[in-house]
């Protein structure tokens, strides 16, 4: 194997993989991913910190967000089964399953990983929540104010470095992730950290590790950006924290 620092190795067209697509189908996956891993973890975070209604719910529901931390990748991976099944016999009747077309898209990738990284995501929301004044609400109630303008002018700024870390570290997860994809990708669709292990495979043990160079050097660019956006807003919501 040759080690050296080349560009050649970077050459992924006649390797096998994906290439360069598979790369970006991570990086697209990763984005989407982070997006929608905001919303999901601190919404789901906001309705069972907030909401005082069905308490029995709320409790089931959060013991829900915990339950993926004890779940492995493979077990998540493995569930493809429901999604490639084309229905059930009940009775003798035909149901069918309406989630067949998410099986080889990018949306049951994104899927796999919302459910199996939401649960330090919805811990960190959480957190983040709990530092809030409770008296919030009690004041936007007696000005007759509507939630969702506590929730956008107060709650979503203050909480806008935690919301910043969990879009990074869905972003990082699953760039790295493996485990939950392996059994979830197609041939139309590669993955990068699928073509480092059939790279490697092959023996093209310099183009996986150049891959993964790529993979860690997208990652750190995720990492300075994150520092950039979060560097002036922590000090802002501290300042507001110490009034």
């Amino acid at each position: 194997m040759d080690a050296s620092f080349v560009a050649w190795h970077y050459d992924f067209g006649s390797m096998g993989g994906g290439g360069y697509a598979s790369f970006f189908n991570s990086l697209r996956m990763a984005v989407y991913t982070a997006f929608c891993g905001c919303v999901t973890a601190f919404f789901s975070a906001y309705v069972l910190e907030k909401f005082r209604e069905f308490p029995r719910m709320r409790q089931i529901c959060g013991q829900l967000s915990l339950l993926p931390m004890a779940l492995p990748g493979l077990v998540i991976g493995l569930a493809h089964i429901l999604f490639n099944k084309p229905g059930w016999e009940v009775l003798g009747l035909f149901i069918p399953n309406p989630l067949t077309s998410l099986y080889g898209t990018m949306g049951i990738l994104v899927l796999s990983n919302l459910i199996y990284f939401h649960t330090v995501s919805f811990l960190t929301a959480s957190t983040a929540l709990r530092q809030l004044d409770h008296q919030f609400e009690s004041v936007s109630e007696s000005l007759s104010a509507p939630f969702t303008r506590l929730f956008l002018k107060v709650t979503v700024p203050v909480c806008l470095p935690a919301i910043l870390e969990i879009g990074y570290y869905f972003f990082v997860r699953a760039m790295t992730t493996l485990s939950a994809v392996i059994f979830l990708y197609s041939a139309a669709l590669p993955i990068a950290v699928v073509a480092v292990a059939n790279m490697g495979d092959a023996g093209d043990t310099a183009p996986a590790l150049a891959m993964c160079v790529l993979i860690v050097a997208t990652n750190l660019a995720a990492r300075l950006l994150y520092g950039a956006l979060t560097s002036g807003l922590k000090k802002r919501t501290s300042a507001w924290a110490r009034r």
